[in-house]
């Protein structure tokens, strides 16, 4: 469970902690604050704002006045919103139960996250040198695959995708899919090595020229035949902002590690599940911890075409 703990840790927008105290209800828990708007009688404070603002990189002088007006009006309309849709009694349907618990369960663990990262202290510009050192692959021999693809729902029974770990050909690839009746689409893409996994990449590699290779995505899965290779060497400042990033990741999944990894695993052995849904076996050993926030994802990285 090395790289456990991880992914089970998700980023997204981080809310402010509540401050407990006694046996009142969280919302009377909210530290009182200025107040800067009020809709149908009920106050925004300062502190709503702010929660608004805490990822936007504020500018200074007007612009940040302008900025602040911005997101309140954001804050404004979104409570207005959701006061029509608990006119229309939305907030009782078990649909808005099931998403509240959901989102209450992703903020708490994005706090979890949040309280284990301040601890770390920043990665300096030696350790952001070092591990770009470590991994040319990802800097300065970055490489970018251009790919034919074949995108495809992913079957309900993942078995039959051995089956398809003979072919050679996308063409192969398709006549299988219409066999399985798996709706799909063809295309191009890119590959860029700066954001694959690692240990994917190094799969990547390690493949025979033209040699047909298929990857999970959130939207199903994609057959992939690599058709070009160009290196694009990531340098600069841009680069060592990125490693510094990537560093933080790394030693905020360590430290999560140590600090989780039992509790994870004690917990997990006393699940118990229905037949049929339990997970094959060591894949729940897999939940790891995504960079902390601010760190760039795939669809955030550099221009591949730089």
């Amino acid at each position: 469970m090395h790289k456990s703990i991880a992914r089970g840790l998700m980023a997204g927008t981080m809310l402010l902690a509540l401050v407990a105290c006694g046996k009142k209800d969280a919302s009377e828990q909210l530290e009182k604050g200025q107040v800067v708007a009020t809709v149908d009688g009920k106050d925004i404070t300062i502190h709503e704002l702010n929660t608004e603002l805490q990822d936007v990189n504020m500018p200074s002088g007007d612009q940040r006045k302008a900025v602040e007006q911005a997101a309140l009006q954001q804050v404004v309309n979104r409570r207005i919103l959701a006061d029509i849709a608990r006119e229309r009694g939305l907030d009782k349907t078990p649909q808005y139960l099931l998403q509240q618990r959901r989102a209450n369960d992703a903020i708490l663990v994005q706090m979890l996250q949040r309280s284990i990262a301040s601890t770390l202290r920043a990665p300096t510009r030696d350790e952001a040198t070092k591990f770009m050192a470590d991994n040319p692959e990802r800097f300065a021999q970055r490489k970018v695959y251009t790919v034919d693809q074949i995108q495809f729902e992913a079957p309900k029974d993942l078995e039959i995708l051995k089956a398809y770990q003979p072919l050679k050909t996308l063409d192969q690839v398709a006549v299988k899919l219409d066999e399985d009746h798996l709706r799909f689409r063809r295309g191009s893409g890119q590959l860029d090595a700066l954001t694959v996994p690692p240990q994917l990449l190094a799969q990547i590699q390690r493949l025979p020229e033209g040699e047909i290779f298929i990857i999970p995505t959130p939207r199903g899965m994609v057959a992939n035949r690599i058709t070009a290779t160009r290196v694009v060497p990531f340098e600069g400042d841009e680069a060592l902002n990125f490693a510094m990033q990537q560093v933080q990741a790394q030693k905020l999944n360590e430290l999560a590690t140590k600090e989780l990894d039992e509790k994870v695993k004690k917990a997990r052995e006393a699940v118990k599940y229905q037949p049929g849904y339990a997970p094959p076996k060591g894949a729940a050993d897999a939940p790891a911890l995504p960079a902390p926030s601010g760190t760039p994802s795939a669809a955030a990285s550099p221009d591949a075409a730089k």
